[in-house]
């Protein structure tokens, strides 16, 4: 019984120990500094240059595929059995391949978009942890995981600047 309350005790000095050393607080919106910085624009813009040919290919496959559905219902009545089921299966094969296509070409832009904002994710880190570490920050935490906080601790504005400056 003697050790229990020792015990306690002992756990609740260390409890109000800990409780009295203040720990400096700050946030960042990690989705506002994305959505603000010039590198986040630069990235769409890039990837758009890089994807657009096949962009274009898949608007040009869906373009015919529309104008061969469209003349096959059209025209229905009007064809041979041979004809109908000639161009019912070109449709089918564009279809398939539209879709292939479509897939490869979703992946590609997934990955690329993930690798390009791998490097400015590190970008990002960098300034939080410059500017926490020159105002006196011990922890910044992701705006969006907290409850509740006062905009005097939020660092956002600052990241923004400080990765601009390093476009």
């Amino acid at each position: 019984m003697m050790r229990a309350a020792t015990l306690s005790v002992a756990l609740l000095s260390l409890g109000v120990s800990v409780s009295a050393h203040a720990v400096d607080i700050a946030t960042v919106d990690l989705a506002k500094v994305m959505s603000e910085i010039p590198q986040s624009k630069a990235i769409k813009s890039k990837l758009n240059t890089e994807f657009d040919s096949r962009i274009r290919e898949m608007q040009r496959m869906e373009t015919e595929g529309q104008t061969l559905a469209d003349k096959l219902k059209k025209d229905e009545s009007f064809m041979s059995a041979a004809e109908r089921t000639k161009s019912q299966r070109r449709l089918s094969e564009l279809q398939a391949e539209f879709n292939v296509k479509a897939q490869a070409l979703q992946e590609d832009q997934r990955r690329r978009y993930g690798e390009e904002q791998k490097k400015v994710i590190e970008k990002i880190k960098t300034a939080v942890d410059s500017i926490a570490k020159s105002e006196g920050y011990e922890m910044v935490l992701n705006r969006q995981a907290v409850l509740y906080t006062e905009d005097k601790y939020d660092i956002s504005k600052e990241v923004i600047q400080q990765v601009s400056k390093g476009n």
